[in-house]
């Protein structure tokens, strides 16, 4: 079995229309889907390519150009290291709005129900009100570190 291999490097200048369910900005360029890890609808970013497909890519934010009018600075210092809270860059309001938009998609598109009525959100403390978890744990022997998140 052959070894994958990293992708040639490749930057990108992107416009991002919408957000995945996991908190990524989604482009289009030509013909492909790439999903930007740290970008917001409606940023024009610099991206750089992590992984590629036959008919979609992943990148990562280099910088954003044009930032979004509900992007704002998270307050976690390992936001987008660590990958335990997507969604810091985006102001709440608009969490619960995507959030909801993505529960509706599911029942609509996947399971093909329509509720009758939609109840609003529960809406909590912005920050730390989180009770769990999902980190990962590892010893990196370069850096002599170990490293969670």
């Amino acid at each position: 079995m052959g070894r994958r291999r990293k992708p040639k490097a490749k930057t990108y200048e992107l416009e991002i229309e919408s957000l995945s369910h996991e908190g990524r900005g989604i482009a289009h360029l030509e013909e492909k889907v790439i999903f930007v890890s740290g970008a917001l609808p409606g940023e024009t970013v610099i991206a750089d390519r992590t992984f590629s497909r036959a008919k979609f890519e992943e990148a990562d934010v280099k910088e954003v150009l044009k930032p979004a009018d509900n992007r704002i600075t998270p307050k976690c210092e390992v936001f987008g290291i660590c990958g335990g809270c997507s969604f810091q860059h985006l102001s709440s309001e608009d969490q619960i709005e995507a959030k909801g938009n993505w529960l509706k998609d599911a029942f609509s598109g996947q399971a093909k129900v329509e509720p009758k009525h939609w109840l609003e959100p529960l809406q909590v403390e912005s920050w730390g009100y989180r009770r769990k978890a999902r980190l990962g744990v590892r010893y990196v022997a370069k850096k002599e570190k170990v490293l969670v998140g």
